[in-house]
């Protein structure tokens, strides 16, 4: 029996090694006003409606409960990045399904309500991917992007790969992102590896959607608590202290 869905089908990347926590704890399982951030990352997908909502993990974590309500998958190891994480989560959702919603498991304070209007951004246009961005004051290693005033994206661009003057855009990319799922199938094996990491970097797949002629467009994050990727101690506490502001 083929698994009931809502046409729009959601991955959560998980498989981050998490080196710069210099910690036994998996950054994914790091807590969050107690909670794990996988826990708090999940109760957004299913909370936006994402179903089925596939969690790509490495087969050395223990998760617990944090991945209640989803689908498990392991990332076996070989390649590395988030297209190779992404052709993972994919192949464990129905081909029947139209959209694909991709969410980042290091994102706590994600808000059901961003991930819906990054998904209306697409289906409501004839897009084949959208993406989210921020203005932030101190953009560091987010990934640039370039929107023109009718809100179609024209370029983005990896921090490790951004010359001088595209460092000084202060529009980032802000995680979360979605595609037209049989576009995504078809041009996930065009993106290869990073010539500065190795990886294969999901974000590459804008460009190629950009250089193809098709449109990527997106939605704006206002509330830049939302932005914040726990990749390292020092976001951990202001996530944490961005948590307890908000349920104060």
């Amino acid at each position: 029996m083929e698994l009931k869905h809502s046409g729009i089908a959601g991955i959560v990347l998980a498989a981050g090694k998490g080196t710069r926590f210099a910690s036994t704890i998996p950054k994914v399982m790091q807590l969050i006003g107690g909670t794990p951030i996988l826990k708090h990352v999940v109760g957004t997908g299913l909370a936006s409606g994402l179903n089925p909502l596939v969690v790509v993990i490495r087969p050395d974590i223990e998760i617990g409960l944090a991945g209640e309500g989803a689908i498990l998958v392991n990332q076996p190891p070989g390649e590395s990045g988030t297209a190779y994480a992404t052709e993972i989560g994919l192949s464990k959702i129905p081909s029947s399904v139209k959209t694909v919603a991709i969410l980042y498991g290091d994102s706590p304070l994600l808000k059901a309500s961003t991930v819906n209007n990054v998904v209306k951004a697409l289906t409501q246009t004839n897009a084949v991917a959208s993406l989210s961005w921020a203005q932030v004051p101190d953009p560091g290693s987010f990934g640039r992007i370039v929107v023109d005033s009718s809100g179609i994206v024209r370029k983005v661009i990896e921090a490790s790969e951004a010359t001088p003057e595209e460092l000084l855009i202060t529009t980032v990319n802000a995680g979360p992102c979605a595609f037209r799922a049989d576009w995504l199938r078809d041009h996930l094996a065009s993106v290869n590896p990073s010539q500065f990491s190795g990886e294969r970097y999901l974000t590459d797949l804008f460009g190629i959607a950009i250089k193809e002629g098709s449109i990527v467009t997106g939605h704006e994050i206002t509330d830049l608590d939302e932005t914040i990727g726990c990749d390292n101690l020092e976001r951990l506490q202001a996530a944490n202290l961005a948590y307890n502001q908000r349920n104060d």
